[in-house]
């Protein structure tokens, strides 16, 4: 039995289908003639609140109760009685109707027993989780590493498809004929890569450019950037022109990773004594505008030097320029006007002495051993010209006994690849293959690289091998690395699972949080938030310059940084969960701070910051990166604001409206307010059951614009000449929860929402458990996951504490 892909598309309930349902259901249960038959708690239950609305005459909402039985082992069944069960346990079945304990419980009782039982069968034949594989960059990071490169193959794969929040739930990872042939692309490339790494003996690319050589060209001294002979240096300036600040000088000869390091001061800074710089990357005119993110850094008046790392592409060159729209900006005319012009009028701007590239590849050395072990290369006599620096043989490896050496060459990567001991059994096709080509071609090198291009597309590299029941010590190091660190166990953690002594709770605990404190748990951190949060969204909307001509290109990179860092604050400290929702900190740099309107201790870079109480930041919830991902670009929406707090940080799912109801659209002339427009849609029978629930996070949420500034008043198009934008409508972010609990602002709104530690406790841990293990936790988990949160009590709830109690629990440590 397994449970839908997605299964708020598949239902969507008001209160009426539910009670139907139910009715339904229940006398299933008395009509199935392979069962036997309901508990007399079941029966009464449904003689009392179904039969009378939803018999085979009347089938009140179309429902009739005659055709379903209680057959849990059918998926669909299975879930519809779940949710059953969840709608009367909390009341909301049936509905105008005030059940008590008397008549709730034993049917509870009894449902829930049955539940219990068939979902726990199922995984112990089945196992929690279905198969399931690498990630694109899971793919990515295990393949670069066992052949000591760093290319981002990840290009090359399909884009993946998130199921319940996350793109590690196998029941979304389909492989098809197209994505086979993407892996055996991408092993090609990577495979070539570090192969051609291990046969070219040249040095790394490593030039330094001077101000002379970064001037555009020797013909027009005078143009972007401008050069400036006086100074010594190239004077970039803040505008809105294409591509300005282009650096022919600055093209790569060839694709790859490289590092970029450049000396830099401001020039004519602002008061905040700072102009920040954007660099990128790109062919820089009309044929091919895309271009590239690099970096950014903050140029003050004092000469400072700054390294970036990226991956530029062959011909691309490198932008810079003042990215920040809270510069005075030098009008584009100006620009093409003879060098001097500009500099008197004190506009910001910034001086390159100059910039340093380097080629970042990996030491020969350790792609060597990577491919090759304990084996020799030598050089072997052709007919190729020395200058000719990239021709792969000239070398070959140096055995007395190439057939054995292949052998025991390919078993050592294969272990390393399926993350696990291998048997003689499963690595002969393999090895057979290897041989033949050794045969054929003579050549060692080419007989282990057809080897590996096969071991990197098989299923015991590409899936996790899980069996039902407990995992192994090597199958359990393989989960918890690939949580917290993105890739497949190192050297300690193999050592320990081959001692059969991971599985100690002790011992679990104490690599647990050795990799928590590893630099490498940066990938978890990063990858986590992404998903969880759905910051992996950020680049989806741009918002309208027309409305918001704050945005810039800096603060765009800035805002996941934020939510990185606090989230990584959370871990490190084991800070209490209801942080999320409220914290008298953040972590900030000097364009963030400006766009919060918070003021800047000083000090360069992100950095921890203490928020006043009138600061109207604190928790992740009113952090701009979540602000922006939740929003169009043009308008914010209640619904899909409050659906986001719900279900990413309150741990309510909500399923999406019914077909023939319109989406409810913001009016950007500030003419209709949203408040009046969700009125108007949510007195439908059919919308109001979920409106309840999701109106009052959304619209306290309301006091935030698309890209996460404060305001009281909605922004509306200008219709006159000049001005870009107008007050509209004002914003009321008060609202009441069906509980009776009201606020009036975002902070009561906290102080609601905080109040309720175990609640957010439990969706974290729920969502912990999904992205490690690869599958929701299902009916029979529900027991363990409360004893996760009852665990982590005594830490108020803490973020670390519950990634530890996830990983010592039975949800994580079997199939």
């Amino acid at each position: 039995m397994t449970e839908p892909t997605n299964f708020k598309e598949a239902f969507s309930f008001s209160f009426a289908t539910l009670r139907g349902i139910c009715c339904l259901l229940l006398f299933g249960v008395a009509a199935n003639a392979n069962a036997a038959g309901p508990p007399a708690s079941i029966a009464e239950f449904l003689d009392l609140n179904c039969t009378g609305c939803h018999d085979a005459s009347t089938h009140e909402g179309g429902l009739d109760l005659d055709s379903l039985t209680l057959t849990l082992e059918d998926p669909d069944n299975f879930h519809l009685w779940q949710r059953v069960f969840d709608r009367v346990g909390t009341g909301e079945m049936p509905p105008d109707e005030d059940l008590d304990q008397e008549e709730t419980t034993p049917f509870l009782a009894s449902l829930h027993q049955r539940l219990k039982a068939t979902d726990s069968a199922r995984i112990a034949s089945e196992g929690r989780v279905s198969a399931r594989r690498l990630t694109r960059s899971q793919y990515e990071r295990n393949v670069c590493e066992l052949l000591a490169i760093d290319i981002p193959l990840r290009d090359f794969l399909p884009e993946e498809s998130y199921t319940r929040i996350f793109d590690t739930v196998s029941k979304s990872q389909q492989v098809s004929d197209h994505s086979m042939a993407a892996y055996l692309q991408a092993a090609d490339a990577a495979l070539e890569a570090s192969f051609n790494r291990l046969l070219t003996e040249t040095e790394p690319l490593n030039v330094r450019l001077d101000w002379n050589q970064l001037r555009r060209d020797e013909e027009r001294t005078d143009r972007e950037p401008e050069g400036r002979p006086q100074h010594q240096d190239i004077v970039s300036w803040s505008t809105r022109k294409n591509f300005y600040g282009r650096m022919p000088a600055t093209s790569v000869p060839t694709t790859g990773r490289y590092r970029v390091r450049m000396r830099v001061r401001s020039v004519h800074p602002p008061d905040a004594g700072r102009v920040w710089c954007s660099v990128q990357s790109g062919v820089c005119n009309a044929t091919a505008s895309t271009m590239y993110w690099v970096g950014s850094f903050e140029a003050t008046g004092e000469t400072s030097e700054y390294e970036l790392e990226a991956w530029i592409r062959e011909g691309h060159m490198l932008r810079v320029v003042p990215n920040d729209r809270g510069l005075r900006q030098v009008p584009v005319p100006m620009i093409d006007d003879p060098a001097g012009t500009v500099e008197p009028l004190g506009m910001p701007g910034v001086s390159i002495k100059w910039i340093e590239i380097r080629r970042v590849e990996a030491d020969r050395a350790d792609v060597q051993r990577a491919l090759l072990g304990d084996l020799e290369l030598r050089r072997i006599a052709t007919d190729v010209s020395e200058d000719d620096q990239h021709e792969p043989q000239r070398f070959e490896i140096e055995s007395k006994n190439p057939e054995q050496d292949l052998r025991n060459t390919v078993e050592s990567f294969a272990q390393r690849a399926f993350r696990r001991p291998v048997t003689q059994a499963e690595l002969r096709p393999t090895i057979e293959f290897a041989l033949k080509r050794l045969q054929d071609e003579g050549s060692m090198l080419d007989a282990l690289r057809a080897a590996y291009r096969t071991i990197l597309c098989s299923p015991q590299f590409l899936y996790f091998e899980e069996a039902p029941g407990v995992l192994d010590d090597y199958a359990l190091a393989n989960r918890l690395s690939h949580f917290l660190w993105g890739i497949g166990p190192d050297e300690e953690l193999r050592q320990w699972a081959a001692a059969g002594r991971l599985s100690d709770p002790a011992e679990l605990r104490r690599q647990t949080d050795r990799l928590l404190d590893d630099s490498r748990s940066k990938i978890f951190v990063e990858e986590f938030t992404d998903q969880w949060l759905m910051l992996h969204e950020i680049n989806s909307t741009t918002p309208d310059s027309k409305l918001y001509p704050e945005y810039d290109d800096v603060l765009h990179h800035t805002l996941p940084m934020e939510t990185y860092a606090f989230v990584h604050g959370l871990i490190e400290h084991d800070l209490p969960v209801r942080n999320i929702v409220d914290s008298d900190f953040t972590f900030l740099n000097s364009r963030l701070a400006r766009h919060y309107d918070i003021e800047w201790p000083g000090g360069m870079g992100m950095q921890r910051v203490k928020l006043g109480p009138l600061s109207r930041r604190g928790g992740i919830i009113t952090h701009a990166s979540v602000l922006k991902v939740t929003a169009n670009g043009t308008t914010t929406s209640p619904i899909i604001r409050g659906v986001w707090m719900l279900e990413r940080v309150m741990g309510e799912h909500i399923p999406p409206p019914p077909a023939n109801v319109s989406a409810v659209e913001p009016d950007i002339r500030g003419a209709t307010s949203i408040r009046d427009q969700i009125d108007k849609h949510k007195s439908l029978d059919s919308c109001a059951a979920c409106h309840v629930k999701i109106d009052p996070p959304g619209f306290a949420l309301e006091s935030y614009d698309v890209i996460g500034g404060w305001r009281e008043r909605y922004r509306a198009v200008s219709s006159g000449k000049g001005k870009k934008w107008v007050d509209g409508m004002p914003v009321d972010p008060s609202h009441e929860f069906a509980s009776g609990e009201s606020f009036d602002s975002i902070e009561g709104l906290k102080q609601i929402v905080s109040s309720r530690p175990e609640q957010l406790a439990r969706a974290l841990a729920t969502h912990l458990a999904t992205y490690s293990t690869g599958a929701a936790p299902t009916f029979a988990d529900r027991e363990t996951l409360d004893a996760i949160v009852a665990a982590t009590e005594s830490t108020n709830y803490g973020v670390r504490s519950l990634i530890h109690e996830v990983i010592q629990s039975s949800l994580f440590q079997q199939k």
